[in-house]
């Protein structure tokens, strides 16, 4: 069924609440979108538990099947690594940022994604005496300067 009825503006307004959504366009990328994106997902645990592991040797990064540029990232207990996402926020445990300038720590928190203004290299540290869970994303597409 064709549902174009823009020729006749009166009809469209009255026709609005029974015209199905179009989707012919995605979504636009922008931080705030890919923002409530990655809180979705954080928020679909079923999506992603069965695939986190917990390796006392070190960190651990999975990438989220289905779901380009966002991975898992377990951290032991007292470990560091260096992190380049441009969000991320906290599944489980503690974990705190550090910028690689060594500006102020941020800790992630659950609940809330951290959004960075810059791709720069930062590092992410297990803040507690358990293990940390965090989801971060980072655009694959390259840059436009």
């Amino acid at each position: 069924m064709n549902t174009d009825i823009s020729v006749a503006p009166e009809i469209a307004r009255l026709a609005a609440p029974l015209v199905p959504a179009q989707h012919d366009a995605a979504a636009p990328h922008t931080v705030g979108r890919v923002a409530s994106d990655l809180a979705f997902l954080a928020a679909t645990p079923q999506r992603w538990w069965d695939l986190v592991r917990f390796d006392p040797d070190g960190p651990v990064r999975i990438n989220v099947p289905g779901e380009p540029g966002a991975w898992l990232l377990i951290l032991p207990p007292g470990s560091v690594t260096d992190c380049d996402c441009a969000q991320a926020t906290l599944l489980a445990g503690d974990a705190a940022e550090v910028s690689a300038e060594g500006g102020p720590v941020r800790k992630l928190r659950s609940g809330r994604v951290q959004v960075r203004g810059a791709r720069d290299s930062h590092q992410l540290r297990s803040a507690d005496q358990g293990y940390s869970v965090s989801l971060h994303w980072r655009d694959s597409r390259p840059r436009s300067i």
